[in-house]
């Protein structure tokens, strides 16, 4: 009997532990929902592209086609300091408040119906770097408690996080290590050898802040692993390896080499969030090393070029969808992924839209991550250079069709004039074309598009009332070529021999071989004008769009330098023992991808060379495209619409408006969402490389970009923070 009243004590504390995990799950689960954020709407924009979704919409209808063409300035305000690489903040907007951020990554407070400035935090000031740090960042995050307390701004800068008080920007000091995270630490690399930029702000789901960044292409590399760490003390809280570590889903899709620095794989273009379900979304670029040639990284190469989900709590992955495999055409994937709900006869399904450097668009599930329109596995041309192994195959989605040409004929050359044309078909003929994922070649391969072509970290707007997605696409291509690397024997090797091989394995793929640079982007280094003390500032800590490059040693930074500042190219290297980064299985070469341009330096094929583009998500079609934007030394001549490179992201409105700046002749413009008609256009002081900004304060609507030029379409910079609104 006694064994039988035990027996049933055991039952019931069984039972009531049950009921106790059901209840706490229950309150858990109630807790979350309670824990939602507040700006997590399609009104207020205190969110990067306006909600957590990524869909960069606004529910706002005061400003609309019928009278957006009364819209005018309400203020303007400048930082103060125009410098490179310009303004790529999306304003975040809490309480009255407009948040931002400028290219020395201050984070500026102002009051969003004035343009008053509240306060200025200058982050430069807690770092002991010999140069101020300049850098691309598109903004701020913002975060309170599940009691509307600790209300902070967290500042992504470098290799750092800082958090700032909201009202008063003040450095919040028990937060991190002394008011920031070393973004260096919590990876499975030496934090000394860590080159890492946080260019996109983080995400918060709840009191979890996620963050991913910039690393370098090239070798020696660091991971873009993903991380999370709590909103409210900056304990470093979980980690996804974006290459995975032996042992972990994905590691036999590598072929791993002893002695290399593997790296990439990052999400530079930030995040998106659904917060019902509690899971984050992002998007990864190449594997590193080298961004045309992946002879040291065989294999398929997760999860680079990926589509991930995560549970925001934990970091375990959900599912993935790998869009492009072993990636040696530098197709990033540049936006996070578009979160959108799909509804058509009186059904809806949430889906998750990724866009791509190639121009295809891939749309999958939200809740398994499969295609809903169909995807084809294709053949695709292998490489011709010793040590490649191009993947066989590549995934094509059915729909919607490219959003730019994927191949590049004669007939596609540039006719703008009779001069040009000549110009362009002459170097046509000197190279190798081919279809999409032609690799690059030791002869040369014209790729279409290049790696500035199709979408960019804009991303695109979706319109949940309409089913359809605004996006700027760019046309624009490149010429792959690798150049095999001499060995040598760094024992008997001069300095200048040394700086050389450094150059040649770091630096040719902007600057190019023997330093011709790669205008206007990237300007020459055979005339280098500043003294050595500060070539290896800006080589140490980076500037503008140039990144750090801290991996290299005194010595190192030494022997490049000694090469940048030669007048003769030393290549007889002397032959015998290899150094370690050359005790190698596979070859080495140079990466140079210059672009595929005309004598003026405009793209080498006809226009348009930018579009705006209008796609139905429910039939999975093109509904309409037209040019986007123009260059002003061409419209003096009369050369007029052609379209041109875009960066930055457009917004769509219930106004049935499409706002977009982006363009190199430095203006927004409003668009028609159903025609795409010109509706409304303003000339801003410098380029808007930047996403606008919607919002409503004291009744009013207003329109913001941060105007700051510079960036990839290098026009003049400017400092000008603007606000548009309907006159009274």
């Amino acid at each position: 009997m006694k064994y039988l009243i035990g027996n049933q004590q055991f039952f019931l504390g069984f039972i009531f532990l049950i009921i106790s995990c059901s209840e706490k799950a229950d309150f858990d689960k109630s807790h979350d929902q309670q824990w939602a954020n507040r700006l997590n709407n399609y009104e207020d924009w205190g969110i990067y592209r306006g909600h957590s979704t990524g869909i960069q919409y606004s529910e706002l209808d005061q400003i609309h086609t019928g009278n957006v063409r009364n819209l005018e300035k309400a203020w303007e305000y400048h930082h103060g300091n125009p410098s490179g690489p310009g303004m790529y903040a999306n304003p975040i907007i809490i309480d009255g408040l407009l948040y931002f951020t400028t290219p020395e990554v201050n984070a500026v407070a102002l009051e969003a119906a004035t343009g008053k400035e509240i306060w200025v935090f200058r982050p430069n000031d807690y770092r002991n770097d010999e140069r101020p740090f300049r850098g691309r960042n598109r903004g701020l995050t913002y975060w309170e408690d599940s009691k509307g307390e600790n209300q902070r701004i967290f500042n992504f800068v470098k290799d750092r996080v800082y958090a700032i008080d909201a009202k008063t920007g003040d450095l919040i000091t028990s937060f991190g290590e002394n008011g920031w995270i070393d973004l260096r630490k919590n990876l499975p690399q030496d934090p000394e050898l860590v080159d890492f930029e946080a260019t996109s702000q983080g995400i918060v789901y709840q009191n979890i802040i996620i963050i991913g960044g910039r690393t370098p292409e090239e070798d020696p590399s660091s991971p873009g692993d993903v991380r999370g760490y709590d909103a409210l003390t900056g304990e470093f809280k979980w980690i996804f390896h974006t290459i995975p570590q032996k042992g972990e889903f994905g590691y036999d899709t590598w072929e791993f080499e002893e002695g290399v620095s593997y790296g990439g794989t990052n999400p530079w273009g930030g995040f998106t969030l659904d917060e019902e379900r509690g899971w984050v979304f992002f998007a990864t670029g190449s594997a590193a090393p080298d961004f045309i040639y992946g002879g040291m990284r065989k294999g398929e190469n997760l999860f680079a070029n990926c589509v991930v989900a995560l549970d925001a709590k934990t970091g375990k992955r959900i599912w993935h969808y790998q869009t492009l495999r072993h990636d040696i055409w530098d197709y990033d994937l540049p936006p996070a992924p578009v979160l959108a709900t799909v509804t058509a006869d009186g059904k809806s399904r949430d889906i998750v839209i990724q866009l791509t450097k190639q121009g295809l668009t891939f749309v999958l599930d939200r809740e398994t991550g499969e295609p809903v329109f169909p995807v084809v596995d294709l053949p695709v041309p292998p490489s011709k250079v010793p040590g490649e192994e191009a993947w066989p195959t590549q995934p094509f989605p059915l729909k919607p069709p490219p959003l730019n040409r994927t191949t590049l004929q004669e007939s596609d050359l540039s006719n703008i004039t009779p001069e040009t044309h000549e110009y362009v078909r002459n170097i046509f003929r000197k190279y190798e074309t081919g279809p999409l994922y032609t690799p690059a070649s030791l002869a040369g391969v014209i790729t279409m598009p290049g790696h500035q072509g199709g979408a960019e970290w804009g991303g695109a707007a979706f319109d949940p009332v309409t089913n359809v997605m605004f996006v700027n696409i760019n046309e624009a291509p490149t010429i792959h070529s690798l150049i095999p690397l001499n060995s040598m024997d760094t024992a008997s090797a001069t300095s200048l021999q040394r700086g050389e091989m450094i150059y040649n394995s770091a630096c040719t793929a902007c600057h190019g071989l023997n330093k011709v640079g790669n205008p206007p982007l990237f300007p020459p280094l055979n005339n280098i004008k500043i003294n050595q003390d500060s070539i290896k500032s800006v080589l140490r800590y980076g500037r503008g769009m140039m990144p750090s490059f801290r991996q290299f040693s005194d010595k190192q930074l030494d022997e490049l330098i000694s090469y940048l500042e030669s007048k003769e190219i030393k290549s007889d290297y002397p032959e015998g023992g290899k150094s370690d980064v050359e005790k190698r299985k596979a070859p080495r070469y140079a990466n140079v991808a210059p672009f595929f341009v005309d004598q003026d330096g405009y793209p080498a094929i006809s226009p348009p060379w930018g579009t705006l583009n209008a796609v139905d998500l429910d039939k999975g079609e093109i509904l309409w495209k037209v040019p986007l934007g123009e260059y002003p030394e061409l419209v003096a001549r009369g050369i007029r619409n052609t379209g041109s490179k875009s960066f930055g992201g457009p917004v769509v409105t219930a106004g049935n408006l499409v706002f977009i700046a982006a363009t190199p002749d430095e203006k927004i413009r409003a668009f028609d969402k159903f025609t795409g008609q010109v509706l409304w256009e303003y000339q801003l002081p410098a380029g808007g490389y930047a996403t606008p900004s919607i919002y409503m304060i004291h009744g009013k609507q207003y329109v913001v970009i941060t105007a700051g030029g510079g960036g990839k379409n290098g026009t003049k910079v400017g400092d000008s923070v603007i606000a548009f609104t309907l006159p009274d």
